[in-house]
């Protein structure tokens, strides 16, 4: 998999404010995307690849539980082994 570059990240951030703002996404929504980012100390490829997947799985289910803390942090862990 190819690291995504700045602009990816800024694109797909960018898409989730759009999302907030044109009220797609919830307050609690986005800022618990946030808080539980800066739980698991994700890296900003992590941030982006997770809001990508967040996004997606949005659109396909409608609305979507954020994971708890450990369980995103036991995923991460898996993929940076």
């Amino acid at each position: 998999m190819a690291l995504a570059t700045p602009k990816q990240h800024s694109s797909v951030l960018a898409l989730l404010l759009k999302r907030y703002v044109v009220g797609e996404l919830a307050e609690a929504q986005l800022f618990g995307l946030s808080d539980l980012l800066d739980d698991v100390e994700a890296s900003a490829t992590e941030r982006a690849a997770f809001a990508r997947f967040y996004l997606e799985a949005l659109t396909e289910e409608g609305e979507v539980p954020l994971p708890k803390a450990e369980e995103l942090t036991a995923l991460l862990a898996f993929a940076r082994a």
